[in-house]
């Protein structure tokens, strides 16, 4: 061996364990996602005693910081939220809660003149200003039913 040439020493099992112990720890770190902590909400809309059928449920965000997070009326009045993609739920913190629920406008060809949309629900409740409803989502699951009255 030459002497000017540096020494290699063999890696020994314990650097080998660091290392592999430290990749896998740091891994959802780096992949896992990012931003606020995020949480399942579902949910039931009825008025009258009955299911609110077609509409969406939205949460306007009280805090400047926060997302509005959304969900669709199926045909039982159950909803689920989402921010960015389905059913990942609503940041936590504070929320007014509206509800838009409206039959679709439909066009009368005899004579040729729009029907209007028939509301579901009091229009009150479409308008985070007017909207009595509010909610706190936390972490884990929540669900979040509402009676609407007139």
């Amino acid at each position: 061996m030459n002497r000017s040439e540096p020494q290699v020493r063999p890696v020994g099992r314990t650097c080998l364990f660091v290392l592999a112990t430290l990749s896998l720890t740091l891994t959802p770190l780096a992949c896992g996602r990012s931003g606020p902590e995020m949480a399942r909400v579902t949910g039931k809309v009825t008025y009258q005693g009955k299911p609110v059928m077609k509409g969406t449920v939205t949460f306007v965000a009280i805090s400047g910081s926060g997302h509005n997070a959304t969900g669709q009326l199926d045909p039982n009045g159950y909803y689920r939220l989402q921010t960015e993609t389905p059913g990942d739920g609503a940041e936590l913190g504070d929320y007014v809660v509206t509800i838009y629920a409206h039959d679709e406008q439909v066009l009368d060809y005899k004579p040729k003149v729009p029907v209007k949309a028939q509301r579901r629900t009091p229009e009150k409740y479409e308008n985070p200003k007017t909207s009595d409803l509010k909610a706190t989502v936390k972490s884990g699951s929540n669900e979040f039913n509402f009676e609407l009255t007139d």
